[in-house]
């Protein structure tokens, strides 16, 4: 066997390893484990709010709370709009997250975030729909989905509604 033959030989197999290596980094799961996050409870006092009309150009903000209805902590994660013209943040004991949107438009911190409402108290989810982003009119649905370590809820969801002139 050539040296030349040898050496494309040793690249493929570099390449291969390096690939299916990566792979396997790449593909490895952050997310929390429900099971690691203990179990709670929580209600949200409304799922769906109409923003009424609005233009193009306006911006409005719907206004949700999440109670802790448990003994346990309630974890919160995986934020995450349904539209980029859509932004979620949540706020908890006095401090607010940064703006959550579409999955592919977030950074790793949110995407990461897991918020922690403790026993008796409540979060509020703020959802601010800014039709300009993405100009559309007519009526229009939006929504806002998160997990939890609520066994009987352990995906939420929100929504907006509005009628966009």
């Amino acid at each position: 066997m050539g040296t030349d033959t040898k050496i494309i030989i040793g690249v493929i197999v570099t390449t291969v390893l390096l690939l299916v290596g990566a792979s396997i980094v790449l593909s490895h799961d952050n997310s929390p484990k429900r099971e690691e996050l203990g179990t709670a409870g929580m209600s949200i006092d409304k799922t769906v709010q109409d923003l009424g009309n609005m233009k193009v150009s306006d911006e409005r903000t719907a206004t949700f709370t999440i109670t802790n209805t448990s003994q346990s902590i309630l974890r919160i994660w995986g934020v995450s709009t349904s539209c980029n013209c859509t932004f979620a943040s949540i706020t908890i004991n006095g401090k607010t997250t940064g703006e959550f949107n579409m999955s592919m438009h977030m950074g790793d911190t949110l995407k990461n975030w897991i918020g922690e409402v403790p026993v008796g108290q409540a979060a509020t989810l703020a959802v601010t729909y800014r039709p300009s982003v993405m100009p559309v009119t007519g009526p229009v649905s939006r929504q806002v989905t998160f997990s939890t370590n609520d066994p009987k809820h352990p995906e939420g969801e929100v929504s907006i509604t509005a009628t966009v002139l």
